[in-house]
């Protein structure tokens, strides 16, 4: 089922990846997939966020199927400035001196792929919105920054998971972000230390007794970044740390958030300092039924095609995220990409061909 054309499709893949496109820098990927798009009979349109754009295709359908949304992103984390990319029989990687760019562009080489096939074989379907975002790789600023409400999809299907096809994202947690400011009281300290407040050492009793790290299966807890100080004779006037605490149960979150507010304050009280805590959400979470409606069209997409679904959680967020927020129903596939993030990242040539595969299904399959 699917005759794809495996050399057009690494073709499009090494294009793709050998074009620089770290986030906020999305321009010269746009211009290709604005062209490639257009030859393909989508209408495209930009939108503008933050230093760069959103790209959003559509594909108008010529049978009564639902609306659906494909989405991924435009961008790649760094060193991505000058890939060169190495095939083998099997695989594609860099040449180890930057990432691949698998993330995220495996996903829309098989989107565009799906639509060379679709054009080729002329496939009917529905209505089909392809949104690929620019900046999710810095907090997913870029679908933060779209609105989603110009969207007619009834169903999502985001492309940005690792691992081989077949894993099906279900959850993903609440992410918030915690700033901690702690103020002390300075004083010289060599010749009047007591007089002091050490704004570092009440934060490193904080620090000691939050939760951090993994603490059960769906909830988890870091501290990042620290700050304080001005110089080694002077007791610290002010201290900081930034942290983080994520979830897939939003009530878990909230009660770490809580113990961690009730430890500063029991601490900053013993050593009569003050403190200050800002949070935000960095994005809600989400849970979707393995027996939805968006479950059970991958699945039968997937087994259209020979592969056996897996349904599980996601510590990290996505695009897929938002969406969900949104009211679209949406799930996280993975596309094949391997070692992220890293120079040792890799996509296996099935993987490709089998994810442009599950594209094309994807479609026959909605109702």
């Amino acid at each position: 089922m699917y005759n794809i054309n495996r050399e057009r499709l690494i073709k499009t893949f090494v294009e793709l990846a050998e074009i620089p496109s770290p986030s906020w820098k999305e321009e010269q990927i746009l211009k290709y997939l604005i062209k490639r798009f257009d030859k393909l009979g989508a209408n495209c349109q930009t939108y503008r966020c933050g230093e760069s754009f959103n790209l959003l295709i559509r594909f108008k359908g010529n049978s009564n199927q639902n609306p659906i949304l494909l989405s991924g992103h435009m961008d790649t984390v760094i060193p991505c400035d000058k890939v060169k990319a190495i095939i083998s029989d099997t695989k594609i990687t860099s040449d180890g001196t930057s990432v691949l760019g698998s993330d995220d562009k495996a996903a829309i080489a098989m989107f565009i792929e799906a639509f060379e096939y679709i054009k080729e074989n002329k496939i009917k379907h529905g209505d089909i919105e392809i949104l690929l975002t620019c900046a999710e790789e810095q907090g997913l600023k870029g679908i933060k920054g779209f609105d989603l409400s110009v969207l007619m999809a009834k169903y999502g299907f985001v492309f940005d998971s690792s691992g081989s096809i077949g894993k099906v994202i279900v959850k993903a947690p609440y992410h918030s972000n915690m700033t901690i400011t702690i103020k002390g009281k300075a004083s010289h300290a060599g010749m009047a230390p007591e007089k002091g407040i050490n704004a570092i050492r009440v934060l490193s009793e904080i620090i000691s007794q939050i939760p951090q790290g993994r603490i059960d299966e769906e909830t988890t807890a870091n501290v990042g970044i620290i700050s304080g100080g001005r110089a080694t004779n002077i007791v610290p006037e002010e201290a900081q740390c930034q942290l983080e605490v994520r979830s897939i149960d939003q009530k878990k979150m909230l009660a770490v958030e809580k113990e961690i507010k009730e430890t500063v304050k029991k601490i900053c009280s013993q050593y009569r300092a003050k403190s200050t805590i800002e949070r935000t959400l960095e994005y809600a979470g989400f849970k979707i039924s393995p027996e939805s409606t968006v479950c059970k069209i991958t699945e039968t997409a997937m087994k259209k095609i020979g592969i056996k679904p897996e349904f599980i959680a996601m510590g990290g967020g996505s695009d897929t995220n938002i969406i969900n927020s949104s009211g679209i129903k949406a799930i996280n596939l993975s596309c094949g990409m391997q070692n992220i993030h890293s120079t040792e990242e890799f996509i296996l040539i099935k993987d490709l061909i089998n994810g442009t595969k599950l594209v094309l299904s994807i479609i026959e399959t909605v109702p």
